[in-house]
């Protein structure tokens, strides 16, 4: 191997790409922890409605968010989720399904400022889009989503 494709390989980040309704969202797979299957979730009250609850992770409590209804307004029947790292938030999103994991160049990414590919209900939640097998694949930014929950909270409370 060439000391050029051990550049082009170094700058490649790994996105994990799921469903959510029939469209495709991607997070950089540095921000997961883990992958899982829903089980059991405590309800909680007085929360935003994409809120389920709180799921157990290793003895942690995590907010479960469904993120179909956090960006879209329809409630999920999903049962998988994915768990972000502690460090970067005690959070896990439900989604449908994972369907694949990309390696990506940054410049493959297409930023989604003002761009008609971008579905407006994930306005504020979507970074970029990247092709993927002829679909669009919407990169979900985690700041805003993150800031958008705790802008919810505050109001609630």
């Amino acid at each position: 191997m060439s000391e050029n494709s051990n550049e082009q390989a170094e700058d490649l980040e790994k996105y994990l790409i799921f469903t959510l309704k029939d469209k495709y969202y991607a997070l950089e797979s540095k921000i997961i922890s883990e992958v899982a299957v829903l089980d059991k979730v405590f309800p909680l009250p007085l929360v935003p409605e994409y809120v389920l609850g709180i799921i157990n992770r290793y003895s942690l409590p995590y907010a479960f968010i469904d993120l179909g209804f956090f960006i879209s307004g329809n409630i999920s029947s999903a049962r998988k989720l994915i768990v972000l790292k502690e460090e970067i938030d005690k959070l896990a999103f439900l989604i449908d399904d994972v369907t694949d994991i990309a390696d990506l160049s940054p410049d493959t990414l297409i930023k989604t400022d003002k761009d008609e590919n971008v579905p407006e209900s994930g306005t504020g939640s979507i970074q970029a889009y990247f092709e993927w097998k002829g679909s669009p694949v919407f990169c979900l930014d985690t700041g805003s989503i993150i800031n958008r929950i705790k802008q919810d909270f505050n109001e609630k409370n």
